[in-house]
């Protein structure tokens, strides 16, 4: 630990004052490739992205990276990681790029970045934060338009100088930069097309200099790479194994003529969607193609795999698919969420451990750069079956009552229902409440004009109906006045086409709702997902006394009541909570959402490695760890989104709790949204499912 101290320590004063080393990373267009202190060089890169990696495993998973011979790690700055909400920023815990790049640069890993703005990288809005879906009905998105360029140049002038002391030119790892992503996928290719990019080229270079290469890439098309590329902005390439390396490098040739050849992306897998076939590459095809790669050229060409380690989409932040290709100023474009899982069929697995995949490459690439011994895999705990408990107070009324005690700025009343983002709840869950008039007859059908994504309608006669942005348009009826709808958002589309309506990407209620045609007023929406665990990528906990009455007293929910309580609506939540038709109905006439935790043999687990909890018999919802010792405070984190039924994943990854939480307990919750198996027991093993079964007719 003194050695990795005194390491890190050097490191760190390298990057910020340079050491009196003098470095260059250029292109040399006269050599036609790239000059790395005055000689030609060629990196073999591997992405990786910090924000989907437990920081607590970063260095091991760098170690992995550089003993397969990867001389690179290459990652995405995501805007809505480090602006979670608007004018509050985080680079702390998960967001910690400097501390992901300080320890890279340690281990002798360059790096370089890509800071978008757009990313994709099935990534929530493809990087762009979802506040930006708030007050701002004329946002155009990747085009030199005022408002969305004003948030950029904010954004960037916020990161862009963090980053140039750790640009090579200055002592750091950073060798390149890249700006945009794919941008030549982005229509229509015009003059406003361009000066988009050109503006951010302009950014770049005011904030990071002129002593940096500057990239960007796209697919291998003449027409993408065409699109995708201006003058000062050296192009690259993207492509997968197979087909004729000469072709796509000659892509790259007509836009370059004199530079380094560069692959920014070679794909290791493909992405995965719920509902869908996990998409696999097989690990001979793959190794042979990153061969013909490294070969080419006289073996000069540089190389990225995309990806060398997936990692995971916690929280909400897996993005979406939206089937643009349909949307039109009538009809709500279908959208495919990505999977909790980002395991990409990488060379590490999604807990980073080394595969078949790994070992083959290693072996290609050992010819052309320096291996290193293998770390070991990290150690996987299983315990077994484990009994989930119906927490006390934990169905969705009994939660909107507990916002509505402990947290109601938490509670949005408005005249008509309200889109997430306008509400600054930017993922996850609100339910909408309202009072059906008595000059609406029952039975009453009820309609929304658009919401995004899944919707589960209800009164308290608790027959519970839902739906999705996918399916056919559906009237739901209903017998009772008292109207919930739940809406759950799958992630914001993280596809490049953004040449429609603002509103599509919007979450929960988009528009009016409707009873026999008349438009109801006088809602509230309980933001459940701001008021339950958001991390790790937004501060926010269950609020603490909640937190410590859920832990410690799980038996049942104190009711303190906050000096902000709302009694009017309070009072209303009790009516309904107590009322006979719910305890008579709220379990026979449709599966309410519900939370649960781990209820025996304990109510905590005992983890301290790396395991995967099987979700299978279960429906939908949201999966938290809330860890717990004595004395402190305790720490939530969520873990992501479940869907075994959808599949293809089954099991998902809880990481170690970590080196500063040894010794703590570890209560799982499950907050379900539509059914549970008889036995209510999750399964806590130590292998993997990312590619089970699926049911497309799921979404």
């Amino acid at each position: 630990m003194a050695k990795w101290n005194i390491i890190l320590a050097l490191s760190v004063f390298l990057v910020l004052y340079g050491g009196g080393m003098t470095q260059s990373f250029t292109i040399d267009y006269e050599r036609d490739c790239y000059s790395k202190d005055g000689e030609c060089y060629r990196y073999i890169a591997g992405e990786m992205h910090y924000f989907r990696i437990p920081p607590h495993y970063w260095e091991d998973r760098l170690l992995k990276l550089r003993a397969a011979g990867f001389t690179t790690v290459q990652t995405y700055i995501p805007w809505n990681v480090h602006v979670p909400a608007e004018d509050t920023y985080n680079f702390e815990g998960i967001g910690d790029v400097y501390r992901y790049m300080k320890i890279a640069w340690s281990l002798g890993i360059t790096v370089i970045v890509r800071p978008g703005p757009f990313l994709a990288t099935e990534w929530d809005y493809g990087g762009f934060p979802a506040w930006l879906l708030k007050d701002r009905p004329t946002l155009d998105v990747r085009r030199n338009e005022t408002v969305f360029m004003g948030e950029v140049r904010k954004w960037y002038a916020k990161l862009l100088p963090t980053l140039k002391p750790y640009l090579y030119s200055n002592g750091g790892p950073i060798i390149a930069v890249q700006v945009e992503n794919e941008f030549g996928s982005n229509k229509p290719c015009d003059a406003a097309h361009f000066d988009y990019l050109t503006q951010l080229r302009e950014i770049y270079r005011e904030h990071l200099g002129d002593d940096v290469v500057l990239l960007t890439v796209d697919g291998d098309s003449h027409a993408l790479a065409k699109c995708g590329n201006i003058e000062g902005l050296y192009s690259t390439v993207n492509f997968g194994s197979g087909g004729n390396i000469t072709d796509k490098f000659m892509v790259q040739r007509k836009q370059e003529p004199r530079g380094p050849f560069v692959c920014s992306a070679f794909f290791s897998g493909w992405l995965d969607h719920w509902g869908h076939r996990f998409a696999k590459t097989e690990a001979e095809h793959l190794a042979r193609g990153l061969r013909d790669v490294l070969e080419f050229n006289d073996k000069s060409a540089s190389v990225s795999m995309y990806m060398f380690h997936g990692g995971t989409n916690f929280a909400y932040m897996q993005g979406g698919r939206g089937d643009w290709n349909n949307a039109t100023t009538t009809a709500y474009p279908r959208l495919w969420g990505k999977m909790t899982s980002y395991d990409y069929d990488a060379p590490l697995s999604e807990a980073g451990d080394t595969t078949w995949k790994y070992q083959l490459l290693r072996d290609v690439i050992r010819n052309y750069s320096k291996v290193d011994t293998v770390p070991a895999n990290t150690t996987k705990q299983y315990i077994g079956p484990v009994e989930m408990i119906e927490q006390p107070g934990g169905s969705i009324i009994q939660l909107m009552e507990l916002c509505a005690q402990s947290a109601p700025q938490f509670i949005v009343k408005s005249q008509f229902p309200l889109p997430m983002e306008q509400m600054e709840q930017n993922h996850g869950i609100v339910v909408y409440q309202t009072v059906i008039p008595d000059s609406i007859s029952l039975p009453a059908d009820i309609d929304i004009e658009l919401y995004g994504d899944r919707v589960y309608v209800f009164t308290e006669t608790w027959d519970v109906q839902m739906s999705s942005r996918n399916r056919p348009y559906k009237t739901f009826t209903v017998n009772g006045r008292m109207l919930f709808i739940l809406v759950e958002d799958n992630g914001h589309s993280n596809t490049g086409h953004v040449r429609y309506s603002y509103k599509y990407y919007q979450k929960g209620i988009i528009g009016n709702v409707t009873a026999n045609r008349q438009v109801l007023t006088d809602w509230n929406a309980f933001l459940l997902s701001n008021f339950l665990p958001r991390g790790p990528y937004e501060s926010g906990d269950f609020y603490p006394e909640v937190l410590e009455e859920l832990l410690l007293q799980p038996t049942k929910l104190g009711r303190k009541k906050s000096e902000k309580e709302d009694d009017s609506f309070t009072n209303l939540v009790e009516k309904i909570s107590k009322s006979e038709k719910y305890s008579d109905n709220h379990k026979s006439n449709g599966f309410i959402p519900t939370l649960y935790r781990v209820g025996h043999p304990s109510l905590f687990l005992d983890l301290q490695d790396d395991t995967y909890v099987d979700t299978q018999g279960w429906g939908k919802g949201i999966l938290y760890v809330v860890y717990y010792k004595e004395g402190e405070k305790p720490q939530a984190m969520n873990l992501g989104r479940y869907w075994p039924v959808a599949g293809p994943q089954k099991r998902h990854y809880i990481p170690s709790p970590g080196p500063d939480r040894v010794g703590w307990g570890t209560a799982l919750f499950m907050l379900e949204l539509e059914q549970v198996p008889a036995n209510m027991t999750v399964v806590i093993t130590d292998t993997p499912l990312v590619d089970g079964t699926f049911d497309s007719s799921q979404q």
